[in-house]
This record gives structure tokens, C-alpha cells and sequence, in this order.
């Protein structure tokens, strides 16, 4: 029987740790918003002996739009705010995003899960006037890796 996916059931983590020793922090608490666009890339053409035109998708550029209130200590806004009050460019703004479908599961308890290098572009910092707000988009850097996530162990395997 088919049933509704709750939005809570598709969950995202950004590695706060290293890429050789990742450490998963959900992102979650203080996230009000956090949509993904995918952009798709495309290729149009309309031959001569065609009325109508033809298209094709050649690729992606996703973006995952994020409005959070700040919440101390919160690992993750932790990276999001360095790189939004320091002005950080480069591969210091550069963050790995991993997305897990928790009603996606194997017999072995993992999920379904991809995960993609994702470059802070910070927009607006300071909004609000009971809590501190701040807004930006993460644009995708390269392909997604696709793989299985283990919640009870915080693993990703590709």
C-alpha cells in the first residue's frame, strides 16, 4: 500500500569532520528551510523539417537554497556562520552535504543516501528581530556520490 513521505524522512548531514574521519552533523535544529533546485542543463534545437522543438537534458546544476535561525554551539551553523562572517573563499567555503532517505531501507537497516561537495554561498546575515537569521545557497561542486547510510552507526558506504 502506497503512503504519503513525510519530509522528515528525508534527512541531511554535513561532514563537520574530516574527509578522511567524516563525522555527520544533521542539519535540522534552526533550519527553516532547506530546498533543493535542481537546474537542469538543456540542450534545444528545432530541425527544418520540424514545427515543434526539441529538448534534451545535458546536466545539472543543483543549488540547495537555506534559511536557518542561528542556535549556538550547533555544529553545522558553526561551519555555515565561519564561512558567512569570515568572508571565506574558496576551498575554505567549500562543505559535503550527504542526503539520507530514511524510508528507503535494505534488510540491513541502511538507507538510500548520495552525498556532493557544495561551495557556501552566503546571502543575507543578521535578519530577524527575535532570532538571527541567515539566508544562502550551496551550489553543487561535481557529481553526487551514491551510496547507503547506516543511522545507527552514522556510516555512509558508497
Amino acid at each position: 500500500m502506497s503512503r504519503v513521505i513525510k519530509r522528515a524522512d528525508r534527512r541531511h548531514f554535513m561532514n563537520v569532520g574530516t574527509a578522511s574521519s567524516p563525522v555527520w552533523g544533521q542539519i535540522g535544529e534552526g533550519f527553516t528551510s532547506f530546498r533543493e533546485v535542481k537546474n537542469p542543463v538543456t540542450y534545444s534545437r528545432r530541425y527544418i523539417h520540424e514545427t515543434s522543438s526539441r529538448t534534451d537534458v545535458t546536466g545539472y546544476s543543483p543549488e540547495v537554497e537555506y534559511a536557518l535561525d542561528v542556535y549556538s554551539d550547533d555544529p553545522v551553523i558553526g561551519v555555515i556562520r565561519a564561512v558567512t562572517d569570515g568572508e571565506l573563499t574558496g576551498d575554505s567555503a567549500r562543505v559535503e552535504i550527504m542526503t539520507a532517505d530514511l524510508f528507503d531501507t535494505d534488510g540491513s537497516g541502511s538507507c538510500a543516501a548520495s552525498k556532493r561537495d557544495f561551495t557556501v554561498v552566503p546571502d543575507k546575515c543578521g535578519e530577524g528581530t527575535d532570532a538571527l537569521i541567515y539566508t544562502g545557497t550551496l551550489r553543487a561542486l561535481g557529481d553526487p556520490v551514491f551510496g547507503r547510510y547506516d543511522p545507527d552507526t552514522g556510516v555512509f558506504s558508497e
